[in-house]
């Protein structure tokens, strides 16, 4: 069966955004970004906008909760035969658990695609890229931390699944892309 549901992991700065929205275009799949849906959430005047706002400064991931909730809205409600592309899902272990479970429940093939970057490069992404999460060096060591202490163990837990690709992220944009397309085949 063809994969529908495609999943993008890496640590900070690794291209995740950037390597689903080419994939994207070129297979013709949706991208949920869930850091994209944070950012719109710490912008509003409210009461959860407040808290995803200064969780968010501090280079903290946000609540498992939030992250799964804002997936369950998207993969819940797609039909079969539309592709998904997440991007920042799954950070957490129960996350990538819970993102596994709806998937198998929903019959919804997937794959892992980890972007691995060292932490040296995450920190020359990241730094001066104008975000209040990572504008200093300081904070893009908390959100590598925050990667290592919960989404290491994802990546272990997709390995563990079988529908883990590791794709080398410290070269261009277009060779990433170029191996990535090359891993979905005629898919792609």
């Amino acid at each position: 069966m063809r994969v529908r549901t495609i999943l993008f992991v890496g640590k900070p700065g690794s291209g995740k955004e950037t390597q689903a929205e080419l994939l994207a275009t070129k297979i013709g799949f949706e991208v949920f970004s869930t850091g994209r849906e944070f950012r719109k959430l710490k912008d509003q005047g409210t009461p959860l906008g407040t808290h995803v706002r200064e969780t968010y400064e501090k280079g903290l991931l946000l609540p498992a909760w939030l992250a799964s909730y804002l997936f369950e809205s998207v993969i819940l409600h797609k039909r079969d035969n539309e592709g998904v592309i997440f991007e920042g899902t799954g950070r957490r272990l129960p996350e990538a658990e819970l993102f596994h479970e709806i998937a198998t429940w929903l019959g919804r093939p997937y794959t892992v695609v980890n972007l691995d970057i060292s932490d040296d490069e995450a920190v020359k992404r990241q730094v001066g890229r104008g975000r209040a999460d990572s504008d200093t060096e300081e904070k893009v060591r908390v959100r590598l931390k925050e990667y290592d202490d919960h989404t290491a163990p994802v990546i272990e837990f997709f390995k563990r699944q079988n529908v883990l690709l590791n794709i080398p992220g410290e070269r261009t944009i277009e060779e990433m892309h170029a191996d990535i397309v090359s891993k979905f085949g005629a898919e792609a």
